[in-house]
């Protein structure tokens, strides 16, 4: 997992400083979305470990239930970055929408390494 979480940073600098490139002054907004992918990421890893431990004392439905209910807390909480970062701290919200998108891309290819 450490190695997903690592190469999610290294896309979110990244995407920092393609936009610095571009002349965007606040790579801020960049560094704060690639921040919320690997948060929704480790709280991923979170409740699949949890799902699994819940699965094998109950039953498959238990881990089902878990896994939804995550779900819908990282939806929340991607939903409450984007607000903090959008309105609260004024950060430029197309950085901070493709750092995330891309970095969440990262991280479905590097999961798809692992596995085969």
């Amino acid at each position: 997992m450490r190695r997903v979480i690592a190469f999610q940073g290294i896309i979110a600098v990244v995407i920092a400083l393609v936009f610095m490139n571009m002349g965007y002054q606040k790579i801020e907004s960049s560094l704060f979305g690639g921040v919320i992918s690997i948060v929704n990421t480790l709280l991923l890893a979170r409740s699949v470990n949890q799902a699994g431990n819940v699965a094998v004392g109950q039953n498959i439905s238990g881990g089902t239930l878990v896994l939804f209910k995550s779900l819908l807390i990282r939806i929340a909480l991607v939903l409450i970055g984007f607000y903090v970062g959008i309105v609260t701290l004024s950060l430029d919200a197309l950085q901070m929408l493709v750092a995330f998108a891309v970095t969440q891309i990262g991280y479905v290819f590097n999961k798809n390494k692992t596995i085969y």
